[in-house]
């Protein structure tokens, strides 16, 4: 099987500088998505004279990222005033606007960075959430954390603020995801003073119980005289007429994270909701799928046979990264025989424990920081299971038939196998 080895190699870089970081910005944010208080204004006061010293914002609607611990800027006043510290290499949208006393505006806040203390690093990805919030809101403590997925700081707000509640604390991670930046980052409980109640002000969606995740393989192009080599290649032509029909059809393609707070009863999602997956990163998902699903804004979520590719990331996935496809792991060196009589065969249902853990390990640091799997052949067992649970892996799909349902295994969820050639009638069934 050919791999993403073949892909372009005339147009690969021959550089690639492996870049970690994650979008983020402080608030008091607008409207529903930040917070309000009767104790003071929601928005920081804007300069009204002359005095207030403004120059060139050479970051205008562009990402940048921290290069050091970086302080946090409120105006009031006409002056900068201290309202946090940011971590290094921490990424931030920042909107347009002049620099004021060397400071810049965070977009959708009322925050700001000063300008010598940031760097245009070359990232272009988007902030995105697609949670529907929860009719409650928390008041934080004077000082409190932010915090990514993984619970890593990002930064430190010296100033009480009020969040709308997207995710919820459960007893395995005590943390309120909330909406910065249009990204979702987490407050630690400790650092909340106060639940409450608080209306959603934007009209709520028709919440889903349950998510078809649909699953690809291969693609190609009839035009250029290549054919369907089985049931799962997906003809380019039959792609696009799938994502027209998703994307007018008011469909939201979901991430990983989205899948697992959904699963684990922490957060809500619209009714027409469903995964995107690719297995095993053949290179017609570079070729075909990736240029149809960047111009539909589809994302999706490619499983990546790490063992197969080369050493470091290849551009080509670096980039489509970028642009929304999420890599995951299809195993590092897993996506082989080895146990005769058992499933399809495949190496993970009989691997020494400690080895197999070690090789899940390896796929999801390869990918940088994964955490879901997708099993070699769709084969599981117990002792596929006893590896998922000790590698720290958050959901494992199989290819069993069906769509997903809080209150499922999370590590033995179904999927919807998209088979090339069956029009677009079956695949509209499937998704209802």
């Amino acid at each position: 099987m050919m791999t993403m080895l073949s892909m372009l190699t005339s147009q690969k870089k021959t550089k690639f500088i492996k870049i970690l970081g994650i979008t983020l910005g402080f608030c008091c944010l607008i409207s529903l998505t930040g917070c309000s208080s009767s104790e003071k204004n929601d928005e920081p006061k804007q300069p009204t004279s002359n005095n207030v010293q403004s120059g060139s914002n050479e970051y205008s609607n562009t990402k940048v990222k921290t290069t050091m611990q970086t302080p946090l800027f409120i105006l009031d006043n006409e002056k900068l005033v201290d309202a946090g510290l940011l971590e290094p290499n921490v990424y931030l949208d920042i909107a347009e606007g002049d620099a004021i006393q060397g400071a810049i505006p965070l977009k959708d806040t009322g925050w700001y960075v000063k300008q010598s203390d940031v760097t245009n690093d070359g990232r272009w990805f988007k902030n995105q959430t697609h949670l529907v919030p929860f009719a409650e809101a928390i008041t934080t403590n004077s000082t409190y954390r932010i915090e990514d997925d993984f619970g890593n700081l990002l930064g430190t707000s010296s100033s009480s603020n009020i969040y709308q509640v997207y995710v919820k604390p459960s007893s395995e991670d005590p943390r309120y995801g909330v909406l910065i930046q249009n990204k979702i980052y987490f407050i630690p409980q400790s650092d909340v003073m106060e639940v409450m109640e608080r209306a959603v002000e934007t009209p709520v969606p028709e919440l889903a119980t349950s998510i078809p995740v649909m699953m690809y393989h291969f693609f190609y192009d009839e035009s250029k005289e290549e054919t369907r080599k089985d049931v799962n290649y997906v003809e380019v032509n039959e792609l696009r007429e799938q994502a027209d029909y998703l994307v007018n059809n008011g469909f939201v393609s979901l991430t990983m994270r989205e899948i697992e707070y959904f699963m684990e009863e922490r957060a809500q999602v619209p009714v027409n909701s469903y995964g995107f997956t690719i297995d095993d990163g053949h290179e017609s998902v570079y070729q075909y799928a990736y240029p149809i699903l960047k111009e539909y804004g589809i994302n999706a979520t490619m499983f990546i046979i790490g063992g197969w590719m080369e050493p470091t990331l290849p551009y080509e996935l670096w980039e489509m990264r970028e642009e929304g496809i999420e890599l995951q792991s299809h195993s590092f060196l897993m996506h082989q025989g080895g146990c005769k009589g058992m499933g399809h065969g495949g190496r993970l249902l009989c691997v020494g424990h400690d080895e197999g853990v070690a090789d899940t390990v390896q796929s999801y640091e390869y990918v940088d920081n994964g955490f879901v799997y997708c099993y070699p052949f769709g084969d599981v067992n117990d002792n596929a299971i006893a590896i998922m649970k000790d590698s720290g892996t958050k959901l494992a799909f199989t290819t069993e038939f069906g769509k997903i349902q809080q209150g499922m295994d999370v590590l033995k969820l179904p999927r919807i196998r998209v088979t090339g050639g069956a029009g677009i009638n079956q695949y509209i069934n499937h998704l209802n």
